[in-house]
């Protein structure tokens, strides 16, 4: 399924699967993002306690680098997109109000992208 959108683009209503729950999130696209992540609050409700995380991946921040939990989710969905399995971080990202996660490379990696910054189009397939 081909889904065209505008940029600069805010996902709403993301399914993020989990081991016992689903939950819709509105996220940010970022395709410099190696992985997609997801707020603490949402890894828990969906059935994951980041906290006890052996995997663990250094990332870059405003702060500097840090190093945060590396879970595997069960999927997830986006206007009928659908990618099972994902692997993503778990990261507070308070500077951006009523966002809870951004989607990354972990999730785009398996769809063809079409980015037009000069028409302002994104499509996805």
């Amino acid at each position: 399924m081909k889904q065209h959108l505008e940029i600069p683009i805010i996902l709403r209503r993301v399914r993020i699967n989990g081991t016992s729950a689903s939950r819709e999130i509105d996220m940010i696209l970022d395709t410099g993002a190696m992985y997609t992540a997801i707020s603490w609050d949402t890894a828990k409700d969906i059935g994951y306690d980041p906290a006890v995380s052996q995997n663990r991946v250094p990332i870059i921040t405003a702060n500097g680098v840090i190093e945060v939990p590396k879970i595997k989710i069960r999927g997830i969905e986006f206007r009928g997109l659908y990618v099972k399995d994902v692997e993503v971080i778990c990261h507070d990202m308070p500077e951006l109000a009523e966002i809870e996660g951004l989607i990354g490379l972990t999730f785009l990696k398996h769809f063809k992208i079409f980015l037009d910054f000069k028409d302002n189009i994104l499509e996805i397939m």
